[in-house]
């Protein structure tokens, strides 16, 4: 459901293809970006299926992901320091603008690091997984350094033996648990992450410090434009619809779950498919054309409602360059639209 208790949402929960707003493209930092998957058809195929298409697995783009948090050790049972001086990009490798960090998250999961890495992948990390929930927060407020013992839980400050009670490392180990410091913008907490940094404590360490890096969450990824049916539709006009309630499955791989898609959007590229496939987390950068919609209920997206940034309403495709429509499953950690597919001018 679209008020679901899932948490974390990693790639951040936007309304875009699949990455933070930013004002350049700039190279990765610890990520290295998506590759293609091998071509599979020897020439695409195109359906037409007039103004109302029906979103089949078939006509769907493919996505997968890896995502790592290499851990640093510190000691336990002390009032640590966070610093994110160093950060100057989310984990997609897009450069961070003032303000778009302001909130610091200290987060306790009852899952050993592979586990908590393998569900952030497969969008399966939950709330019941915080060992403490809500997690400890504070506002950023401009500041690159915190004290562990400065965070609240709502506001309220905590006993600092109840802190250390939850970084003693008897109790909490990596073999099952992990430790992770997040900054996101925003004060939704575990919305719009922009960064994590993996932690382990050790009551051998001496260490007192986490710090932050551009390479402190780092992803991988492999797409898939170029195997999917293309979806023909009558060009320019904008009375067309999309209705994904037959869908079983989405790009992922995983259950396409009823309720869960929260906004639409239309891209207009310059680039051919397998261009944009080696451009996947700069789709909403790069396109010179964007239109979002909201979905607030039902299986439907009506072309009508699409608007871009000034207010202007979607016009319809036409044969130049690659036309783009993604559904967004907006309470998921993992950016990948759930559905993806090309759209092209087509006759029946």
């Amino acid at each position: 459901m679209r008020t679901s208790a899932r948490f974390l949402v990693v790639a951040l929960s936007l309304p875009s293809f699949v990455a933070a707003c930013s004002s350049s493209s700039d190279p990765p930092a610890g990520t290295t970006g998506c590759t293609s998957k091998a071509v599979t058809v020897g020439q695409q195929p195109v359906t037409c299926g007039g103004a109302t298409i029906m979103a089949k697995e078939a006509n769907d783009y493919s996505f997968s992901s890896t995502i790592t948090l290499p851990p640093v050790t510190v000691k336990q049972m002390t009032n640590l320091t966070f610093d994110w001086s160093g950060v100057s990009k989310d984990f997609l490798g897009h450069t961070l603008q003032p303000g778009d960090l302001n909130t610091a998250i200290a987060m306790l999961w009852g899952l050993k690091l592979s586990d908590l890495e393998t569900a952030l992948n497969t969008d399966e990390l939950y709330t019941s997984d915080l060992v403490v929930s809500p997690p400890p927060s504070m506002a950023i407020n401009g500041n690159t350094t915190a004290k562990l013992y400065d965070f609240t839980i709502n506001g309220t400050a905590l006993p600092s033996a109840m802190i250390d009670g939850y970084f003693d490392a008897s109790m909490y180990t990596p073999a099952n648990t992990t430790y992770l410091f997040g900054v996101q913008h925003g004060t939704e907490l575990g919305r719009e992450m922009k960064m994590l940094q993996a932690f382990n404590v050790d009551a051998s360490s001496s260490n007192t410090t986490i710090t932050m890096t551009n390479t402190s969450t780092a992803m991988s990824c492999q797409v898939s434009l170029r195997n999917l049916t293309i979806t023909g539709v009558p060009g320019g006009t904008a009375a067309l619809m999309l209705d994904w309630s037959q869908m079983q499955t989405n790009a992922l791989g995983a259950q396409f779950k009823e309720g869960y898609i929260t906004s639409a959007v239309v891209g207009h590229y310059t680039q051919s498919p397998a261009e944009l496939e080696a451009k996947f987390l700069d789709l909403d950068t790069i396109a010179t054309k964007y239109y979002r919609a909201n979905i607030d209920a039902g299986s439907v997206l009506d072309f009508s409602t699409l608007k871009d940034s000034s207010g202007a309403s979607f016009p319809g495709v036409d044969d130049n360059g690659t036309w783009l429509v993604g559904l967004i499953c907006g309470n998921c950690r993992n950016p990948a639209p759930w559905y993806m597919t090309i759209l092209k001018p087509c006759t029946q």
